[in-house]
């Protein structure tokens, strides 16, 4: 930008110019320099420029640019930030009515009602052999299935709560581990997808949400891969 030193022997008007207004509290300086502000201070600076070197139009009309520029992008960042607050609002609100809500999420633990069917997935990503899916509580293995071999995808399966020896299950939070050898012999885990209730949410730091499950688990929403109610 142009340089804006008074040079000329009019520098105690200028000075008186800018003083002017020391008593009004409509003309005291702000923190942050306007546009019109930046105006007022060009037009003094013409009306005491020295006449045998007057200042170059190309600078006044490239600072007044430059200007314009530097106030429209201030008008955007504001705008951008109200959006950002709304978006963040509308999210709290969308997350909040989960709460109670019965979800498919990607982990191992999962709630089970006694005398229900408990579904889950597994989601392989490549095709398996030997498939077994084993379910189990605090006290150890409660029940293993056996799925032979599955190719790559979802696969939906149910369990009816029953243990080994048949014998139905209480409710409770269950664990759920499924696994398989691949081509070459070796053995790979396969996420299991599994049902839960939501009982809380939360809004981070960073605007992500993070759910709390009926196991007492707290996942982030891309875990989270079905909603029901």
């Amino acid at each position: 930008m142009a340089d804006f030193s008074i040079t000329t022997e009019k520098n105690g008007d200028y000075l008186k110019a800018m003083q002017q207004a020391g008593n009004s509290k409509a003309a005291a300086p702000s923190q942050v320099m306007g546009q019109q502000d930046f105006l007022r201070l060009l037009t003094i600076q013409l009306q005491n420029q020295d006449p045998s070197k007057p200042m170059d139009p190309t600078n006044f009309v490239t600072d007044l640019t430059q200007m314009s520029q530097l106030e429209a992008t201030v008008k955007m960042n504001e705008s951008i930030l109200a959006m950002t607050s709304s978006f963040q609002s509308m999210q709290t609100m969308q997350a909040a009515s989960m709460i109670g809500k019965n979800v498919q999420v990607s982990g191992n633990d999962f709630s089970h009602t006694a005398g229900t069917t408990s579904p889950f997935r597994l989601n392989l990503t490549q095709p398996l052999k030997d498939v077994s899916v084993v379910i189990g509580d605090s006290s150890g293995m409660v029940k293993q299935l056996f799925l032979d071999d599955l190719a790559a995808g979802e696969k939906g399966l149910n369990w009816d709560g029953k243990s080994e020896n048949g014998i139905l299950n209480p409710s409770g939070v269950y664990s759920l581990t499924a696994y398989g050898t691949d081509e070459n012999g070796e053995i790979q885990m396969i996420e299991t997808i599994v049902p839960s209730r939501v009982n809380a949410v939360a809004i981070n730091s960073d605007s992500s949400v993070t759910v709390t499950l009926a196991t007492g688990e707290r996942v982030g929403m891309d875990k989270v891969r079905e909603i029901s109610g």
